[in-house]
């Protein structure tokens, strides 16, 4: 968590001006992971927490006695640990002297209009938003959940997993000058079978929000409003959950116990030789590698060299609880070797990821269990690899995705708040050389978005058009792929537009597919399965 101890404003007369921030809530006590989002505000260097108005409401329970006790098994079963609403008092962000109380109707003093000169202000709960729309230049910020944008807190999450709908949004919501817009908008893959961990998983990217967003506005001023926001609907009212909505719940967690207990998941490799591949889902005309039960093979990247071909990939034992990269050659007539292991560490790697610079081979392979973007050399093909470079340390990445363009380098990679998933936010650093030194880009993250975030492979050029393959993470993970049109790629700029999607259609042998890669006339996938487990 973010220290809480702000810096004295006197002290802060010296230095470059930082926004002004100020809380009005309805009560003191507020979720554990909105203090931690003030907080993260309040320990920056890009703003003041200046004031903190607080009301007396108390939270209406409004809940059934059944949802209330579904409540506490969810919890129970699915959401172990530090609870993400649990209230902690955010007058403690702020000293005695710059927190003020509500009136009974949560209405802002006159005096602190006068006084706080606020560049933001912030609402947390039911407070009069009419009356703090003047009193900051830059308006009013709440959270907001959900396609409707809604600022129902307590509600966040809730609906996604009583509908089984595939992803739950995110975002802030800003009014100004009479306009609703909507910045930091993400989408993450609903939990659907827990309403605690979703809320969890939901919180625990969310709380970096108000930070990034307010970080932006310092940094860019007004025009960061005109490009980093887009408008937002009408917010609609959201609904508590009913006897019906817990029924579905039951019978969709049964099913999926059912599920795991006669059935186990497992990746499997595809490849074929083609002059050309227009990728499609269904992998007719591939030769299949299928593991033993007890592992998985995935994530493959090709490679051809004199004359031969091969496969890298992560082979991940169950038993193991880790993978490692293994490696197999195969032939134009169907024909595979035995997988060979050429890369293993005491934390789990995939994903190996294969470039060439000046004539030499170098992998990166995932290296999210040890906090690290790691460069391999490989110094005995294809068995032996020496560990050339940390390009990234203290980082939390998934899938590092490297495209040359001429001048230099760029990476694509996904990372991600430890307490949630990682298949949402896709961040780029760029480099003059393969080993670095790598700079964050200044609009990471690029893209947050479960369903086109997370790399899938390698980009690619057709047509005269820059493609990166994209999983689609939603409703399960390794759904399918997204080809992502790049548009603009600079060292301030960054877009993409979907092209199309490659997932498995209704009735085929395998339920998802998050890889595809080329390398010559070889292409490769992998694709997911579900396998009787006795």
């Amino acid at each position: 968590m973010a220290a809480v101890a702000p810096a004295p404003l006197a002290a802060a007369a010296c230095a470059p001006r930082r926004l002004r921030v100020g809380v009005f809530a309805d009560r003191a006590l507020q979720p554990r992971w909105l203090f931690e989002a003030l907080a993260q505000v309040a320990a920056g260097d890009f703003a003041h927490v200046v004031i903190v108005c607080t009301g007396n409401r108390q939270r209406s329970n409004g809940t059934s006695v059944l949802w209330r006790a579904y409540g506490t098994i969810d919890r129970l079963l699915f959401a172990r640990g530090t609870d993400a609403s649990a209230p902690r008092d955010i007058r403690l962000l702020v000293p005695a002297s710059l927190r003020l109380a509500l009136g009974p109707a949560a209405t802002i003093p006159n005096i602190a209009m006068r006084a706080c000169d606020l560049d933001v202000a912030v609402a947390l709960g039911d407070v009069d938003i009419a009356s703090l729309e003047k009193l900051a230049r830059f308006g009013v910020w709440r959270y907001c959940f959900g396609d409707a944008h809604a600022t129902a807190e307590p509600l966040a999450g809730v609906r996604e997993v009583l509908s089984g709908a595939p992803v739950t949004g995110a975002g802030i919501r800003i009014r100004h000058a009479g306009v609703d817009r909507v910045a930091c908008q993400s989408w993450s893959r609903t939990l659907d079978l827990s309403v605690a961990k979703n809320r969890a998983n939901l919180f625990a990217k969310a709380s970096g929000f108000l930070a990034r967003a307010l970080r932006g506005l310092s940094e860019r001023g007004a025009r960061w409003l005109d490009e980093e926001t887009t408008t937002a609907g009408s917010e609609a009212p959201a609904s508590h959950a009913a006897l019906a909505d817990l029924a579905r719940l039951g019978g969709r967690i049964a099913q999926r116990a059912v599920e795991r207990a006669c059935t186990v998941g497992q990746w499997s490799l595809a490849y074929r030789f083609a002059p050309r591949e227009a990728w499609n889902a269904s992998l007719d005309g591939f030769h299949r590698l299928v593991p033993p039960k007890d592992r998985f093979w995935a994530d493959p990247f090709p490679l051809q060299k004199d004359g031969r071909s091969f496969i890298f990939f992560e082979e991940l034992p169950f038993t193991a609880g880790k993978a490692h990269i293994s490696v197999v050659e195969v032939d134009r007539a169907g024909r595979a070797s035995t997988p060979r292991k050429v890369l293993e560490r005491d934390y789990h790697l995939s994903y190996p990821f294969l470039v060439e610079e000046d004539g030499e081979l170098f992998m990166i392979p995932e290296t999210a269990g040890n906090r690290t973007v790691e460069i391999y050399r490989c110094v005995d093909f294809p068995a032996k690899w020496r560990r050339e470079k940390v390009l990234l340390d203290g980082v939390w990445c998934a899938d590092a995705t490297l495209h040359h363009d001429g001048e230099r380098w760029w990476m694509f990679v996904n990372t991600g708040d430890e307490r949630a998933e990682i298949h949402d936010e896709l961040h780029l650093f760029s480099a003059p050389r393969l080993t670095g030194e790598w700079k964050p880009h200044p609009r990471n993250p690029v893209k947050s978005d479960t369903r086109s975030a997370r790399p899938a492979g390698n980009l690619y050029r057709e047509g005269g058009a820059l493609y990166r393959p994209a999983q689609i993470c939603a409703p399960i993970y390794g759904a399918g792929v997204a080809l992502q049109r790049v548009t603009r790629l600079t060292p301030h700029e960054y877009a993409e537009a979907e092209e199309r999607r490659i997932a498995p259609a209704p009735g085929a042998p395998f339920l998802g597919i998050h890889t595809l890669n080329r390398a010559g006339d070889l292409s490769v996938a992998d694709c997911f399965a579900r396998r009787a487990r006795f």
